[in-house]
């Protein structure tokens, strides 16, 4: 049987599945929603996978651009664990694989003893979809656009602390065009 611990921590698979379900996203692809409102702290759902080295991880990486270049799935599942490791969610059984990210996220990923959770930044409604800010690394923001549609969205994936960079270089082509 699932249950809950008093700060709202999810302690079985089961769980998971009472707070969630996935199904089309008009952000990208499938998307992950909340079944029923979901509490502000809980920890909704383990992202889970294969732990690898970070050389396994970036040879996974170069099949994925590889796989980008002939028009199939590129979708990033990596999460980075530690100096030595990271995680691969990309198994099918790992729904926490669909959350799709946005610059204005109603969830984090945290990384607690090694484990990836995802949990709910605000309290979220019945039937809205569950966001997280993926962070992508500054060096690679052109690689992934943002379909994310929030407010402040500056139209690429990138981590929140270097997005006005890109702010910066797309204004200065705005302002380079005839």
């Amino acid at each position: 049987m699932a249950r809950t611990s008093r700060n709202n921590q999810t302690s079985s698979k089961s769980a998971a599945q009472r707070w969630i379900c996935s199904r089309d996203s008009a952000i990208h692809g499938r998307g992950v929603y909340a079944q029923c409102d979901i509490p502000d702290g809980t920890r909704v759902i383990e992202y889970t996978g294969a732990r690898i080295t970070k050389a396994e991880a970036k040879r996974r990486e170069e099949q994925r651009l590889e796989r980008q270049k002939r028009g199939g799935d590129d979708c990033v599942y990596i999460f980075d664990l530690n100096k030595k490791h990271d995680l691969d969610g990309r198994s099918t059984r790992n729904i926490a694989r669909l959350i799709n990210h946005s610059c204005a996220p109603n969830c984090r990923a945290d990384n607690i003893r090694g484990h990836i959770w995802i949990v709910a930044r605000r309290e979220i409604a019945a039937g809205e979809e569950l966001t997280f800010d993926y962070g992508f690394p500054y060096a690679e923001w052109r690689l992934h656009p943002c379909r994310c549609g929030a407010k402040r969205c500056v139209g690429y994936i990138v981590n929140k602390e270097q997005r006005w960079r890109v702010r910066r270089i797309l204004r200065g082509r705005r302002n380079l065009s005839p």
